[in-house]
């Protein structure tokens, strides 16, 4: 064969099988748009039906003779706006943010501040170190509404997310808004889902090191190991450490936290796989006040602070910074198990275990007048009121597992029956110890500086409630029309035993039990290669915090009294319908939602007794109707900008039951919220970004803009709008010896140094006097606090791998 004939039937050879076959050769899933992709393996694999996109990577395809083509499909080619938008085809809405973005941020950052541009959230965090956590809302909800997820296994709330793994390790954060895969061991998703994906070990020995340094002094050191295939085994693992030391922005004390993580993972020939991920965390943290609006306006004019003082005053040791902390650990473990099975059959198992534990602490003073109060057993006698610290001993084991039988009759088919168990333990004990001196702590479990009282240590409340879970799901997805129509439909049936056990109260023990069924929907079609239209609908679960159950503790009185507002679970309907399009240039998603709320649940004040109470309450039912629109460029000379926008209308649906005064007598009456704005549900969420990257040189940038929200029920006090932005700007070093790929790079938060609010940290049902439906008068219920966004920072770091 002449050279020149060769060449063309080796280069036509390449390209098919690059188009046609994965990276171990064998054919691949076509894919909806003009890029290449396969959709099998561990990464691209779906949470039941397909809510991840096609994001295998190919391998190089070499024809070996006189010559030798490579062609390479880059997986960014799936992205859009530099990693802030992923190509999806899962039939109900995702929402990701991939590794080129990530990378792109700060390694102090969290979660939270990779997802705070898409448009079905708004976020607010607390400072800039990545240390303290902060909240999500979502089309109405809470991240206690959301399935918080890592490698799909539940965690805990928005609030502590950095204590589950360190950014260098993650992959992508996806969030699915409005649905929740059937096989997630989530029953509350309400608001969806939001799932962080760690990386696989390289089959190759190397590494990373990073170091970083920023305002309010913070300092962050990293190093990652990873084994390589080790000896024939097919076992890889890493092993990654980190230290990150900060002071508060906003008041006195400093933070700091240490982090280990660790994976291993073995594929076999046949498909099965082992995917073993393990983190620790451990964290000191003190944590500033929330203000209240008048607080915060005062601070903002220089009349004063709100916060923490830095100097101790024996008599109001509640004040002082160093004694309003906390010291925290967590260890969590997930094991997936993929078995391939004879017959067409394949099985999944994913055990998981979180342990959370550590206590918080604030200063107070203890009055041991006439209770026989004495420091340590059998100490020296408290006969008046002397500077204590007091002490939320908390130990909460979380374990669980999901089992999966899965089988494909046909081609088109796919079929899943799976088991899932839950359960969760919150204990929690209050005691007291009393201060040094100079207002230093003693160790909380040191006996001989504990309180006591009548020779036992003092425990005004002692709490234990926690839940079981058991659940049975099936779901079957088809794929008809050459694989244009996608069908799938399932349902999950769980049933919940929660209890509650209050140590000190007359009735010790409360609980409940539950069966709900979860049924949901899903339909997609692909009009052609660039365009794809879905619909999904759901049914969504949330039971109350199993603390709310029974009688409460009231910390004025160190009693225990009826709790009038005992909850109900929480109904959600939920519908989608959206347009996605995809192309050589951009990519579009268009989503229109519609939830319907039962028993809105909200943790807020309540009036027990004539008493300010915090509890859960159902404030009524709530309608939530918008559309989510996000639109990015693939690279075009380096360039890929990128633009999200949300429009939420939320109202609520019923009155609230509330207290209030009629004739001098307390009465039960109505707040009139019905047809309110629902709280913390601004109208509009616009964010705007733009990428550079020409493989050396990187930059992005990125604005958001949220309207203003309501801080409480009766619509009587808000958040005005607010305006956020990031910079990052960095450079990639070509390659030496060992080192490959030394990076320099700069992390800006708020430019202009504005001091806004962005979120609600307590809400209340009414900051004013009201008019109850039934004529009462209903007194003001407290005034809301809120999240501060942290004042301009800027943070270096330079990374090299080898």
């Amino acid at each position: 064969m002449k050279t020149g004939a060769r060449r063309l039937t080796l280069l036509t050879a390449t390209v098919l099988a690059g188009v046609f076959c994965d990276g171990s050769g064998h054919a691949a899933s076509q894919s909806h748009g003009s890029h290449p992709a396969a959709t099998g393996g561990s990464q691209g694999k779906a949470h039941g039906r397909g809510s991840m996109a096609i994001t295998r990577q190919h391998t190089s395809v070499n024809a070996k003779d006189a010559e030798a083509i490579s062609v390479r499909v880059s997986r960014q080619a799936l992205n859009g706006g530099g990693g802030m938008m992923r190509r999806e085809i899962a039939p109900h809405s995702v929402q990701t943010v991939t590794k080129q973005y990530i990378e792109m941020q700060s390694p102090a950052s969290t979660a939270l501040d990779m997802i705070k541009n898409l448009p079905s959230v708004t976020v607010s965090t607390v400072d800039s170190s990545g240390i303290l956590g902060g909240k999500i809302n979502s089309r109405s909800l809470t991240d206690s509404d959301m399935g918080i997820l890592l490698n799909g296994v539940p965690v805990a709330t928005a609030y502590y997310l950095n204590q589950n793994v360190d950014t260098e390790n993650v992959n992508m954060i996806s969030v699915t808004p409005g649905s929740s895969a059937i096989d997630l061991p989530v029953t509350s998703a309400a608001a969806g889902i939001m799932d962080s994906q760690t990386m696989t070990p390289s089959h190759k020995f190397g590494g990373l090191m990073d170091f970083s340094y920023g305002t309010n002094n913070l300092s962050r050191e990293f190093i990652r190991v990873e084994s390589g295939d080790i000896g024939n085994s097919g076992i890889r693992t890493f092993a990654s450490f980190s230290h990150t030391h900060s002071r508060n922005w906003n008041g006195p004390g400093t933070n700091e936290r240490r982090h280990l993580d660790f994976g291993a993972a073995k594929d076999f020939e046949d498909g099965s796989s082992v995917n073993l991920f393990v983190s620790w965390n451990h964290q000191f943290t003190m944590e500033p006040l929330k203000p209240t609006a008048k607080q915060f306006y005062n601070k903002k004019d220089g009349l004063g602070t709100y916060n923490y003082s830095s100097s101790y005053d024996p008599s109001n040791p509640s004040k002082y910074g160093m004694l309003n902390g906390n010291m925290w650990d967590q260890v969590f473990v997930t094991l997936p198990v993929h078995l391939h099975l004879p017959a067409k059959f394949s099985f999944d198992f994913k055990p998981y275990y979180v342990y959370n534990g550590g206590y918080t602490y604030n200063g107070s003073l203890f009055n041991g007048s006439g209770r026989n109060a004495t420091i340590g057993q059998g100490g020296s006698s408290i006969t008046g009121s002397v500077p204590a610290a007091s002490y939320y001993s908390v130990y909460r084991p979380h374990a669980g597992t999901v089992a999966k039988l899965n089988y494909d009759p046909v081609s088109w088919d796919h079929m899943e029956l799976g088991y899932w168990f839950d359960y969760q333990d919150n204990q929690v004990n209050n005691m007291y110890s009393v201060l040094q001196s100079n207002g230093r702590q003693y160790f909380p479990y040191n006996s001989s500086k504990g309180v006591y009282v009548n020779g036992e240590r003092y425990m005004p409340y002692q709490g234990d409630a926690g839940w079981k879970i058991h659940s049975l799901f099936f779901q079957n997805t088809a794929k008809l029309l050459n694989d244009r129509l996608t069908l799938n439909g399932g349902i999950k049936v769980a049933m919940i035993n929660r209890w509650t056990v209050n140590g000190a109260s007359s009735t010790p023990r409360t609980e409940q039990n539950q069966v709900v069924p979860l049924p949901q929907v899903g339909i997609s079609y692909r009009i052609d290669q660039h365009n794809m239209i879905y619909v999904n609908a759901e049914g969504d679960f949330r039971m109350p915090d199993p603390g709310s159950l029974g009688q409460v503790y009231d910390a004025q009185t160190g009693g225990y009294v009826g709790n009038p507002y005992n909850p109900k679970p929480q109904y959600s309907i939920k519908e989608e319908l959206g347009w996605r399009f995809d192309n050589d240039y951009f990519m579009t998603d268009l989503e229109l939602f519609n939830y319907s709320i039962t028993n809105r649940l909200l943790s807020t004040s309540v009036y027990v007794n004539n008493q300010a109470i915090s509890s859960t309450i159902n404030a009524g039912n709530q309608t939530a109707r918008g559309v989510d629109f996000m639109i990015s460029a693939h690279p075009w000379h380096h360039f890929s900008p990128y633009v999200s926008v949300e429009y939420l209308n939320a109202t609520m649906d019923s009155n609230i039951l509330t207290t209030g005064m009629l004739n001098g007598q307390t009465v039960s009456d109505l707040l009139p919220t019905k047809g309110k704005k629902a709280v913390q549900s601004p109208h509009v969420h616009a964010s705007a970004g733009l990428t550079y990257d020409d493989g050396h040189f990187f930059a992005n940038g990125s604005v958001s803009y949220v309207s203003s929200q309501y801080a409480t029920f009766m619509n009587d006090e808000k958040i005005p709008g607010y305006i956020t932005d990031n910079l990052s700007l960095g450079y990639r070093f070509n390659s030496f010896g060992r080192f490959k790929a030394p990076k320099f790079q700069l992390n800006f938060s708020n430019l202009g140094g504005d001091f806004v609010r962005t979120g609600v940290y307590s809400l209340v049902s009414n900051a004013k006097a009201a008019k109850g439906i039934y004529g009462s008068t209903i007194s003001s219920s407290g005034t809301p606090t809120y999240y501060l966004y942290p004042r301009f920072s800027v943070t270096g770091n330079i990374s090299v791998g080898f």
